[in-house]
Formats: structure tokens, sequence, C-alpha cells
């Protein structure tokens, strides 16, 4: 600016000017009174041109406004919307659209009427000069105002990383939401971006604070003292992992969402402790309690509209209130003894019940094996009493004889017979056991106790 102002002075210089401009300002300086009309100048452009933008964004199209609403029939009430927006009633179509080429070129010839006649006032004291509309400051402030349109038209390029998505407002109002790579909006003061992680997973910690390094946490009982539904009270810290799901309702819906999601998480979770004992908390029953949590919490803020899901929560550290808490350790450890002793008995019952059953089928077996040839061998000798009945009844004489001698060749197979005849009978008969003489492991002792 310092410089354009030496380039005015010196062609004034130059020229023998040593007048004054009559302008608004007041002021007798000539200096002054250039500096004064190029703001001027340059206010009227940009003005002209963000106004003509203005409504360039905010034409209707198709008969629609920017704010207008659809009712239940699918129609929307321009007559409504004129009384509600000032633009609402603006006419749509290619006129009421002009194009940034002729803004521009709008923009200059209004800069070079104003400069051929000098500024509006003065009734055109330097028109065909150098400060005309065809003089080297002319020139200059177009190819400035040009510039500045150009940077300003650019300026509304903008780059969305991967992890995030880019929500658009125009005056404060939600627009569209952009995924990542390269976007463009319109410059501001028109729109704006707010660009949001939406994939990184955030952690809430409830019932305590960590440290720098991670390791070393500060407890808030405020946070962390709850009711158990058996009228104990716990200390139980947790943490809730969290992303955003829905960018344009985590920014619109609730002023404060991460406020909102640790009232909803601290609320929920007392409402998850209050309903099971503490028993429940502190040994078995995590996994149920922290999923019942989540599924509650994401419901809540379901309601809420706040475009947050929950990935999961965690319980961090669960124990009794300090001045019971030895009195806690020493029921957990008989209860851990417990367990330890059911799980031994039922190994050991694991183990002797397949032997044992396996005892009992083969007992069973043989049973069955004993049974069956008992079975069959009655049936037999049943089977053979028919028979020999049946001979009997032909030939009884034969028949008595056969099973005698049957009967007898049975009993006297397997004991020791001696043969005597009837001219020794009233005399001694010496007996000798030849055949068990003839054995090795029959002893002497043993053949005269038999042979007395």
């Amino acid at each position: 600016m310092a410089v354009r102002l030496l380039l005015v002075r010196r062609t004034a210089r130059r020229r023998g000017f040593t007048g004054l401009w009559p302008i608004r300002c007041g002021t007798r300086s000539p200096r002054r009174a250039r500096l004064v009309r190029l703001r001027l100048s340059l206010s009227k452009g940009l003005g002209m041109l963000t106004t003509m933008k203005f409504l360039e964004m905010f034409a209707w199209d198709n008969g629609q406004g920017p704010w207008a609403k659809a009712g239940k029939s699918g129609k929307s009430t321009p007559s409504k919307l004129k009384a509600e927006r000032p633009y609402a009633g603006r006419p749509s179509g290619p006129a009421a659209q002009p194009d940034l080429e002729d803004v521009v070129n709008q923009m200059a010839e209004k800069l070079r009427g104003f400069w051929r006649d000098g500024g509006g006032n003065g009734g055109g004291r330097f028109e065909g000069g150098q400060f005309g509309g065809n003089g080297p400051l002319g020139i200059a402030l177009e190819w400035w105002a040009a510039a500045v349109v150009i940077i300003w038209v650019i300026s509304g390029i903008y780059i969305v990383a991967p992890e995030q998505q880019g929500v658009v407002t125009r005056f404060g109002a939600y627009v569209r939401t952009d995924d990542s790579g390269l976007n463009y909006h319109a410059p501001w003061p028109l729109e704006r971006v707010v660009k949001l992680p939406v994939t990184r997973v955030n952690q809430l910690e409830i019932g305590f604070r960590s440290g720098e390094n991670g390791m070393d946490a500060m407890d808030v009982p405020a946070e962390s003292l709850m009711l158990t539904g058996d009228q104990n009270i716990v200390d139980l810290d947790f943490t809730v992992n969290w992303k955003i799901a829905n960018p344009a309702a985590f920014l619109f819906n609730v002023a404060d969402p991460q406020g909102t999601l640790y009232d909803v998480a601290e609320s929920v979770m007392r409402e998850t402790i209050g309903r099971h004992p503490i028993d429940d908390a502190l040994t078995s029953n995590k996994a149920a309690i922290q999923h019942e949590a989540k599924e509650h919490m994401q419901r809540v803020l379901n309601a809420y509209g706040l475009g947050i899901v929950i990935v999961n929560v965690a319980l961090q550290k669960v124990n009794p209130p300090t001045e019971v808490i030895d009195a806690f350790r020493d029921v957990q450890a008989a209860n851990a003894d417990k367990q330890r002793m059911i799980n031994e008995a039922r190994g050991y019952a694991n183990q002797i019940v397949p032997l044992a059953r396996g005892e009992a089928a083969r007992m069973i077996e043989q049973a069955e094996g004993y049974k069956a040839a008992k079975v069959a061998e009655a049936t037999g000798a049943a089977q053979r009493f028919d028979v020999q009945v049946g001979a009997y009844q032909q030939a009884p004489g034969v028949t008595r004889d056969r099973l005698y001698y049957e009967t007898m060749q049975d009993v006297m197979t397997n004991v020791p017979k001696v043969i005597t005849t009837s001219r020794s009978a009233n005399g001694v008969v010496p007996f000798l056991p030849l055949d068990r003489l003839m054995k090795p492991a029959a002893g002497p002792s043993n053949a005269q106790g038999e042979a007395r």
C-alpha cells in the first residue's frame, strides 16, 4: 500500500498538481484524500461482489429455497418460507445466478467509472491523464481486485485427512458432510468446515484419572462409589471407549457431546450396578455387567441423537470400601478355596466314574454270557429228555440199561477203581496203585494213604 501511495504522489508532482480533491471526508490533504478514495473504491467493489455471491449461493433451485422443508405431503410452502427467511421468495433461473467473471467485469467497470469521474466528485478533474480509467493506478487496482477475488475463491479448497470427515456449514447451518480427500466449500464468511476424526477411538475415564505417564492414577471417590443391589457399597472404576459415528449429529444435536457422554456413562453404570449383588461385580459376573452397561449406554445415546457409537465398556477396578476390604478379601479367598475343592472333586469323579462304568459293563457282559450258556444247556437237556422218553416208550429195557451204563461211565471215569473177583471176596486183596506210582509228583506217603 505504501508503494502505491508513493507512486501516486510522484505522478501528481510530475503533473504539477497541488490542488485538493473535493471529497466528503472533510480533509484538505491530497494524499489522504487519494487514500480515502482508494479505500472507498475497494470497499464498494468487495461489497458488491460479496452481495452478488451471497445472492447466488442462496438462489432458489427448482422452486425451493435453501431453508425449504418438505411437509407431510412432500411439498414446501414458499409463502411461509418467505415470511421466515428474507431470501425465500427470490426467483430462480439462470438470470438470477450471475457468473463470477461477470461479477469481476462489473466491479472493474465500476472502478473505471469511479476514476474517470474523480471519485464521484470534482467533475472529472483528471480524466484523460494517468489517473483516469486507463492510467497505471486504475490498471493496478483492477489487477489487485482480481487477485483478491481469485485468492478468496481459492480459499474454499480444503483437504480432509483419511481418518476425518468434514462438516460444512453455511452461516452456521448444516449443509453436508464431506469424506476424506480434496474438497471445496464456499469461501469464508459464506461457508465454514469443521474436521472431526471419525476412526479414532477415544477413551472416557470414570472413577479415576490417569497420570501423564499412564501409570499413576488418581482416584475420584465421588464418581467411583456406587450402591449395589444388595445394599452394599462398591468402589468401581471403569472406562468407556467410543468414536464418532455421525459428525453432523455430534456437532449440532447436543451442546456438549462429551459432557453428555460422561453423564450418561456414569448414570447407566450406577443403574446397572444397582441391579446386581456385590458378588457379581467382585467375582464372576463382570463380563455380563460390562455388556449390559454398553447396550444400555448405546440406547440412551441413540435416543439423544448424539452421533456416538460405544466400542466397549471395561471395568478397571472393583473393590469394596477401604474399611471392609480385608473382610471381603477373606471371603474371596474362602470362595476361591471352595471352588478349587469343587474342581478337584469333579476331576476325581471324571476319572473314577468311567472306570466304574467300564467294570460294570464287563460284569454285565459276563452275566449275559453265563445266562445264554445255561439257557442253551437247559434247552439241550430238555430236548434230549424228550428224545429219551420216545425211545423208552419203544424199548423200555434197552433204554433203561443204556441209561445206567452211560451214567456209570460218567461217574466212574474220574474216580480210582478197584476190580475184584468173587473168589477173593473172603480174603484180603492187596492193592497197589500202580497208576499213581507212575506219576513223579506223587509221594510215597500219598500212595500209602490211598492204598489204605
